[in-house]
This record gives C-alpha cells, sequence and structure tokens, in this order.
C-alpha cells in the first residue's frame, strides 16, 4: 500500500490503480444501484449537481470527498483532458474503503 498524504495524492492513486466511473449523470446512476463505494467531487460545481450528490451519498452512506477546486482541475489531477466533476468509485485499487472514508470525515466542518 502507498504512501497518501494529500486529497491530490489519494485521487491519483485511486484513479491509477482502482476502478472509477467519470461524471456526473454516471457517478450517481451507479451510487442510486450500489455500484460505487465512494464519490469525488470537485467542490465548484453548481448547487444542484453538488446538493444531489451530497444526498445520495447520505442514503446510500457513501464517504464524498470533495476536491478543492473546479472540475477543469479535478479533471488535469487525473490526466484527463476535459472537465471531471464527480468520479464514482467502484474500486479503491490500493486505497482501502478505511483510508477513504478518513480522508471524507477530516474534511467535515
Amino acid at each position: 500500500m502507498s504512501a497518501v498524504s494529500t486529497v491530490e495524492d489519494l485521487i491519483r492513486e485511486i484513479v491509477r490503480s482502482g476502478k472509477v466511473v467519470i461524471g456526473f449523470r454516471r457517478s450517481v446512476k451507479n451510487a442510486k444501484i450500489g455500484k460505487v463505494k465512494a464519490l469525488i467531487v470537485a467542490q465548484k460545481i453548481p448547487e444542484e449537481m453538488l446538493s444531489e450528490i451530497l444526498y445520495i451519498a447520505k442514503i446510500g452512506d457513501l464517504p464524498v470527498i470533495m476536491f478543492r477546486g473546479g472540475s477543469i482541475d479535478l479533471g488535469t489531477l487525473i490526466g484527463k483532458p476535459f472537465p471531471v466533476s464527480t468520479i464514482g468509485v467502484s474500486d479503491a485499487g490500493n486505497v482501502s474503503i478505511d483510508k477513504i472514508r478518513e480522508f471524507a470525515s477530516s474534511q467535515k466542518g
């Protein structure tokens, strides 16, 4: 297991070693049917999108990692040439789900 110390490192490692779905609609759809274990969200997205994601995450008891930046920044971080508002994590790869929950809970408040 690799050392992950920042949210950026955590996101990169999940995308590199795990399985993810990219995009708001796909992430929400997969969260509703129980196919994702966590959600990663760009902080600077429309309020109604963020509200829907947080609502679905609360119902499904899914940890949400807030990326402090916009969708263009999140896309760049994971090596995509387009904006990415939401990432649904179906397999966290080398990152334990406990580590994701730890990061998610440390961001609250």
